[in-house]
């Protein structure tokens, strides 16, 4: 139980790159910088700045569920905070703009207690009056 519980932290996990919108180049710093501030987040508890890199009608796909909307996003973070998640780092590894969207891919680490977890994620990217949001996210964890 204890692992799957771990593994539902960790399938909740997101990286937050920047987006582009149509015309934009895509800015590797830019897209860093949102990583760490996620990441900060993360590490600090604050629901609202992790929520709010996610559009109001995105999905997030993990293998604890999929879950549709920023509040649903918002209460699967809530979840995994109660776990006991900490050290939560991202790596961008991919970022091929497509349009007005851009797809990321990379790494994720995290601890629970003193165990370690690490995996992957996919993120599809859009810019929403000139934020960049989130608007699809796909998390796994790597097979032990």
């Amino acid at each position: 139980m204890a692992f799957r519980s771990a593994t539902f932290i960790l399938c909740l996990l997101i990286a937050i790159p920047r987006t582009l919108t149509a015309g934009e180049a895509l800015d590797a710093a830019a897209m860093d910088e949102m990583h760490k501030h996620f990441a900060e987040a993360y590490n600090r508890g604050d629901l609202d700045v992790m929520a709010a890199t996610f559009a109001e009608n995105a999905v997030r796909i993990t293998p604890s569920g999929i879950f549709q909307g920023r509040d649903a996003i918002r209460q699967s973070f809530s979840d995994a905070l109660k776990l006991g998640l900490h050290d939560y780092s991202v790596q961008r590894t991919v970022s091929r703009p497509e349009g007005s969207f851009v797809f990321n891919a990379g790494t994720w680490q995290a601890k629970v207690g003193d165990r370690a977890f690490h995996g992957y994620y996919s993120s599809i990217l859009t810019s929403e009056n000139g934020k960049p949001m989130i608007v699809e996210e796909t998390v796994a964890v790597a097979a032990p």
